[in-house]
């Protein structure tokens, strides 16, 4: 779903999400053990639980582009691009 969704006017300009995350072990440990919010349910991203539970979020923004690995094609895909066998 396009995040503003812009209702009543044409809106084309859209960020895509580049998620690389670091957790203590400790954290880590507690987040795995958090229910999922009803959010996270409904758009499939983790980081919301992080945000519903009062946790911090750090992001930046970078000039790049990728790609998503959502399924094992697109692993292979990525394994093929940085030459990882």
């Amino acid at each position: 779903a396009k995040v503003p969704y812009p209702r009543d006017h044409h809106f084309d300009h859209y960020k895509g999400h580049l998620g690389i995350y670091g957790f203590t072990k400790k954290s880590l440990e507690k987040f795995c053990k958090l229910p999922s919010s009803a959010l996270e349910d409904i758009e499939k991203l983790e980081q919301l639980r992080t945000l519903y539970y009062g946790y911090e979020v750090a992001m930046v923004e970078v000039q790049t582009q990728s790609f998503g690995i959502d399924t094992p094609e697109d692993l292979e895909k990525a394994l093929n691009f940085y030459n990882i066998n």
